[in-house]
């Protein structure tokens, strides 16, 4: 009995993430559309106010590649929950490309442990 409830909760904790995974994906989907419609804005920008606003719309694909690492973070953190029954910290980690956030994630995850 115990080892079906033990499975059924990484089952369960699996599709958390998985569905918290393709959230933050439409999430990313997202942001690129907004930085796709500044950069139509931007058009519009007088010339002499055009690179003070180009630097405001970086942060837009900053968050967007910010999003993007923390969905291969959490898709990562699902798959071996599914393939394993438990999580796989560092390949869920390795799959960062920001490694600021990954930095970050890896400092926040080693202080809980």
């Amino acid at each position: 009995m115990t080892m079906t409830l033990e499975v059924q909760k990484t089952t369960g904790i699996a599709g958390l993430l998985e569905a918290l995974s393709a959230e933050m994906s439409i999430a990313a989907v997202s942001c690129g559309h907004l930085d796709s419609a500044l950069g139509q804005l931007l058009e519009h920008v007088p010339m002499e106010a055009r690179m003070e606003v180009m630097q405001e719309l970086h942060m837009v694909d900053m968050l967007a590649q910010h999003i993007t690492a923390i969905t291969d973070f959490t898709a990562g953190l699902a798959a071996s929950m599914a393939a394993e029954g438990a999580p796989d910290v560092d390949a869920a980690l390795s799959r960062i490309t920001l490694g600021d956030v990954a930095a970050r994630l890896r400092g926040t995850l080693s202080k809980a442990a």
